[in-house]
């Protein structure tokens, strides 16, 4: 296991969401939890890239999260508050792709291949580097901590790139 994901998988720390506030698009909860940390530097430190995204009551749907229109509604009205998913949530879990996916246009092409609106996602991943950088700058954390947490977003956007499918299963 890679050592930088030793905290997000030992002791992370999970952000659940429910069903009931995603039908009633309530950000005020997650967002109060997610402004507390973000405003106490030493809290923020310490949960960098630990928090694993939960999104509970879907259980059952067979649809993927993305698809459904309330959690994509939900998602974009927190994004629009709250910018600071790459600094915070974990590269160990899919939270990040979960977070990128709600925010643009995307398909399931096959089943586990999901396909994202290119220039919508250079778009979310702009806004969400700069404000990583602009927060991490506050922090006044050094350029080589900054850099880690970015490449590990690019290697984990870049893991969960495919190319092309080929086969009859593609259409």
């Amino acid at each position: 296991m890679n050592p930088r994901f030793l905290p997000a998988v030992s002791e992370p720390i999970y952000l659940v969401i429910s069903r009931e506030q995603i039908n009633e698009c309530d950000i005020s909860g997650p967002l109060r939890v997610l402004r507390q940390l973000q405003g106490n530097p030493e809290k923020a430190v310490a949960a960098c890239g630990r928090i694993s995204l939960v999104i509970d009551g879907y259980n059952k749907d067979p649809r993927e999260l993305f698809e459904i229109p309330e959690v994509r509604r939900f998602i974009k009205e927190l994004d629009a508050m709250w910018p600071y998913w790459f600094f915070f949530l974990s590269q160990a879990d899919d939270s990040i792709k979960v977070i990128e996916s709600c925010l643009c246009d995307s398909i399931e092409v096959v089943p586990g291949v999901t396909s994202i609106d290119s220039g919508q996602l250079q778009n979310c991943l702009s806004r969400h580097f700069s404000a990583m950088n602009n927060y991490c700058e506050s922090l006044r954390l050094p350029e080589s901590k900054i850099q880690e947490i970015s490449e590990g977003i690019i290697s984990l956007i870049d893991n969960a790139a495919v190319e092309r499918i080929e086969g009859d299963d593609y259409q």
